[in-house]
């Protein structure tokens, strides 16, 4: 990944709108970030990290504060705008924080939000938005998440040493984070947590058998306690199967003596049904022959009510024509009110017109008088004109007789800085061919240099190999040895397992026989059995240890003899004896300090030369500048050189307008304008009035004329409604009089139809049920009170037969229940036994616990998996420590630690070949330190790409303080990162350190302000 542009508005420290073009330092490869402290230089860095992830690696930092200090409410939202380069593609991401800020208005809550974008033949296509799924898209196109992209391209600021002090619980926790180790630690807890569960599980299962037998009483009664803990599951499967067949002979004998009471028992039921309906049918003649008395005492009242519900119906029916009349009269009122309504309207209309029309007066005098006027206003207006034209060549005049005199001073100026420029020219050709032999000197040296480092890395690797080598060989003789020893143990347990399980089985064997001899029936057919019992020899064994320690033996040969076959495989053969390297080794030392010294010699030489150069080159692009500044104002005096045509134009045009007063015009010209605008806006707003008045007397007489052929329509329509409304009423009534009485009461008639309907349909009703129960007249109801006692005492001799039967069958719906729990209680009991010693075994694999022996460090499964990668990072970085440290120290990874409670396997000790001994990283210099930090930093960098497939990191931001360095130090530091940038990489660095802000000339230069907060400027 390769910065493009960043863009950032109120981020941080920067209130302004900020924008860096980082293609600019793209030539320069290594670029500096320079300022004082607390000018924002690290919040560049910081902006990148927030753009690509919404978060900062600043401990103890409040997200939320990311807004700019000198912004407020009235402010537009904070942004940061990034652009960056992947595998050749370009992509865009710009994240708006959570604040509050201006948008629609000011002050308000502005959420989190982000938009990605790629740009495909220069067009932006949205790939996704909102903070979740972009930052899943981030990490899925990058390869990398936050903790690994800022170990990888973003190294910050106090982060080097820290890493390096930190201890191996310390360093286990950053590297799962960035390595996801944290699978191998839930590994090993779950297996941790599965093997407790299991040792639970195989005590609940043998409480739950137990558990099982008690809760059913017959068990608990039958089943022996020694039964249960000897866990004897045919002895407890043979009780139940006889229990269940004594259960199911009772059920059957009770069944038969229940099935014979329930015969007799429907015989008195069907004799009782018969008696109770012969009654029902008696009661209910009864009782109908007296409603039927009550219903026909009403019967002249619902008959008058239902005459005159027949009129109000008829009265309902005319209502229609009724309400029709009636509506037309009030019509025909209505309209007659608005027709002399509008009469009064019109006779208004025509006064207020009259008058207007006076107002206007003689209208073609009026317009006469205005057209003269106007008539003057453009002759004022064209003599005005001309004045101003006067005036205009007067100044021009003047202007160009001062430029004249001007040009003539600038043509001169020029022609001597010409010649100055041409002698620094000529100076600058000769430094620059000096400067390109030094240069093709200096890339020979390079070239040289490079060839015999190639070969100085070689030898250093096969130096290394060599010695690897060796320390492999005897491990290897070491590890046989073991291996021989581990394999005899083995073989000598495996025997004594063996005879344990064989007096395991004796003593079974012998249980059996002492309940033999004291009961003299044997227990499995029943026999009595009266010879003397012998009993088998048995030995004292712990089988449980035995069994432990026999599969701890096989756990330990399988990983010795992995372990040997690892190394075995690792011991290169081809190596040559290390002596023979190392003699190479010093040959090509020698022969590379000797280039680099006069590499340095030649660029000392360059750099004074670069200098003067530059000088040159500077003064040269002044005089440039001056030249260019002096045409540009010649550019401007073009036709100067004659002027006459000027002076004679103004001359004709003075003469022209002398016979005229210019203020008196002007004054004519005023007048005569406000006299025409103030009377054809008067003209305007009468004749607009008069044409509205005009409008409303035609639409009123309309209007009128409307209400008049209305007014005839509706008369003739009352005459023809009233003699329909008459015929109506005579066919139904007497007069009108009668049919409003009853249209009146049609409401409450009407409400009560449904009540008549009901009184008429139910006394049908009666009538007809009655004539259908005449045989049932003068009959006596029959007795049923000895038949229900003989019924209930029936029932409640079959209730108490089912209850017994009921609790037979519960009793052998139990039993089967308990024999299918205790089924699967055996078959979970021996399944649990297996699994348990398996995730016991696993566990303590996982914790370490296998490994607290002497000579093995103890070290569990997640920190096993971290010691592989932590190798590796020390591998890569220990190649940048040796050349930055020329070969005296090598970092390596401490296995032993002297507190046995804690995990080791993280720590690190550093080996210095000067002195041959190993020392504690605390003992390090502070330069030392920076290097051994910067190093490691760089190795963990190099980890993390390769191990997320290789991926390549094209940018490279170290932040962190050069000052502490001797010179000694800081120019291996530098050496270093130039190494860095021929890998093709692009490195920013952040530091106030002079030295270092004068050997790289790419800047961006950083100030604060206390008012305007942060600003930069990229130098190239």
């Amino acid at each position: 990944m390769k910065p493009i542009s960043l863009e950032m508005y109120g981020f941080m420290t920067y209130k302004n709108k900020t924008f860096i073009d980082f293609t600019k330092l793209y030539d320069s490869k290594i670029f500096i970030i320079s300022g004082d402290t607390g000018s924002g230089k690290t919040s560049i860095f910081d902006a990148i990290s927030f753009a690509l992830f919404g978060e900062i690696q600043r401990e103890g930092f409040i997200i939320d504060d990311l807004r700019s200090d000198f912004l407020n409410g009235n402010n537009p939202p904070t942004y940061v705008d990034f652009i960056f380069d992947l595998d050749g593609k370009k992509y865009r991401i710009k994240r708006i924080p959570k604040q509050r800020a201006k948008k629609t208005r000011a002050n308000v809550q502005v959420g989190h939000s982000v938009e990605f974008y790629k740009y495909e033949k220069d067009k932006e296509i949205l790939i996704s938005d909102g903070p979740q799924k972009t930052d899943k898209k981030i990490i899925d196109l990058i390869g990398l998440n936050f903790d690994q992209l800022n170990r990888v391209m973003i190294l910050a600021q106090g982060e080097f040493s820290k890493f390096l002090k930190s201890s191996s619980d310390e360093k286990a926790s950053l590297l799962s984070k960035i390595f996801s180790s944290y699978i191998y630690k839930d590994i090993e807890e779950k297996l941790k947590e599965a093997s407790k569960d299991s040792k639970k599980k195989l005590e609940f299962i043998a409480n739950k058998l137990k558990t099982e037998v008690k809760k059913n009483d017959l068990l608990d009664e039958n089943i022996d306690d020694e039964i249960i803990e000897l866990k004897d599951f045919s002895k407890i499967e043979k009780v139940i199967e006889d229990l269940s067949n004594d259960l199911e002979k009772e059920f059957d004998e009770k069944n038969k003596e229940k099935n014979s009471l329930s015969k007799i028992l429907d015989d008195k039921n069907s004799k009782l049904s018969f008696y109770e309906k012969e009654n029902e049918q008696i009661r209910l003649f009864e009782t109908l022959n007296l409603e039927r008395k009550e219903i026909l005492s009403k019967k002249d009242y619902y008959e008058n009510l239902k005459n005159e519900l027949d009129f109000s119906q008829k009265a309902i029916l005319i209502k229609p024509y009724y309400e029709n009349l009636s509506d037309n009269k009030k019509n025909y009122n209505d309209l007659e009110k608005k027709y002399y309504d509008e009469k009064d309207k019109l006779k208004i209309i025509e006064k207020n017109l009259k008058d207007l029309r006076g107002k206007l007066g003689n209208i073609e005098e009026i317009e006469k008088i205005i057209d003269q006027k106007k008539e003057n206003i453009v002759k004022n207006d064209q003599i005005m004109k001309k004045f101003n034209e006067l005036l205009s060549i007067e100044k021009e005049l003047e202007k160009n007789i001062q430029n004249i005199e001007l040009s003539k001073k600038y043509k001169e100026k020029i022609e001597g800085l010409l010649e100055e420029k041409d002698k620094t020219s000529d100076n600058i050709r000769a430094l620059s061919d000096k400067l390109l032999d030094i240069s093709k000197d200096l890339e020979k040296i390079n070239d040289q240099g490079h060839k015999i480092k190639d070969e100085l890395r070689e030898y250093q690797s096969l130096f290394e190999k060599s010695l690897e080598n060796d320390k492999k060989i005897k491990d290897l003789e070491k590890l046989e040895k073991e291996l021989l020893k581990a394999e005899s143990d083995f073989k000598n347990i495996g025997e004594k397992l063996k005879l344990a399980e064989e007096s395991k089985k004796s003593i079974l064997i012998n249980e059996f026989r002492k309940d033999l001899e004291k009961n003299g029936i044997c227990p499995i057919c029943g026999s009595i059995y009266d010879k003397k019992i012998e009993f088998l020899e048995v030995g004292d064994f712990d089988l449980e240890k035995i069994r432990q320690d026999f599969v701890d033996l096989k756990i330990k040969l399988k990983y010795l003899d992995e372990k040997k076959s690892d190394l075995k495989n690792s011991i290169d053969n081809k190596l040559k004896n290390p002596k023979v390297y190392e003699e190479s080794l010093n040959e090509y030392k020698k022969s590379y300090q000797d280039l680099r010294n006069l590499y340095k010699k030649n660029l000392s030489l360059s750099d004074e030369k670069n200098k003067n150069k530059k000088k040159l080159d500077q003064k040269t692009n002044l005089i440039e500048s001056e030249i260019k500044e002096l045409k540009n104002k010649l550019s401007k005096f073009k036709n100067l050189d004659d002027i006459s045509d000027l002076q004679n134009k103004y001359k004709v045009k003075k003469e022209e307008l002398d016979i005229f007063d210019k203020n008196e015009i002007e004054k004519s010209l005023e007048k005569d304008r406000l006299y025409v605008i103030e009377e054809e806006k008067r003209i305007k707003i009468l004749n607009e009035k008069i044409k509205d008045l005009e409008n409303k007397r035609s639409s009123s007489s309309s209007l009128i004329l409307n209400y008049e052929s209305d007014l005839k329509i509706s008369k003739e329509k009352i005459i023809k409604e009233s003699q329909i409304f008459d015929e109506k009423v005579k066919e139904n009534f007497k007069d009108v009089g009668e049919f409003l009485k009853y249209l009146d009461l049609s409401d409450s008639l009407i409400g009560q139809k449904e009540k008549i309907h009901i009184y008429f349909e139910k006394l049908n009703n009666i009538s007809i049920r009655i004539q259908g129960l005449r045989e049932y007249e003068n009959i006596e109801y029959y007795q049923t009170d000895r038949i229900k006692e003989d019924i209930e005492n029936l029932k409640e001799k079959i209730e108490k037969t089912n209850d017994f039967l009921f609790s037979i069958r519960l009793k052998v719906e139990k039993l089967s229940e308990s024999k299918k729990e205790i089924n699967k209680i055996k078959i979970s009991l021996d399944k649990s036994k297996n699994d348990d010693e398996i995730l016991y075994k696993l566990a303590k694999v996982c914790d370490g616990s296998l490994s607290k022996v002497s000579g093995r460090e103890k070290i569990n499964f997640e920190t096993f998996v971290l010691s592989y990668y932590f190798n590796k990072i020390l591998t890569y970085a220990n190649l940048r420590l040796r050349d930055m440290s020329d070969g005296q120290f090598k970092m390596l990874r401490k296995k032993e630690t002297s507190d046995k409670r804690k995990n080791n396997g993280l720590d690190i000790e550093i080996l210095d070949y000067n002195t041959g001994k190993i020392r504690s990283e605390a003992s390090l210099s502070g330069g030392e330190t920076f290097i051994a930090s910067l190093a490691l930093a760089l190795g963990l960098s190099d980890e993390i790409s390769g191990e997320n497939g290789g991926i390549k990191i094209d940018t490279l931001f170290i932040d962190e303080g050069f000052g502490s360095l001797s010179d000694d130090c800081l120019e291996k530091a530098i050496r270093t990162i130039e190494k860095l940038s021929y890998d093709n990489k692009f490195i920013g660095l952040i530091s106030h350190v002079k030295e270092l802000k004068n050997a790289i000339d790419a800047k961006i230069e950083v100030k604060y302000s206390k008012t305007e907060g942060s600003s930069l400027k990229v130098v190239v």
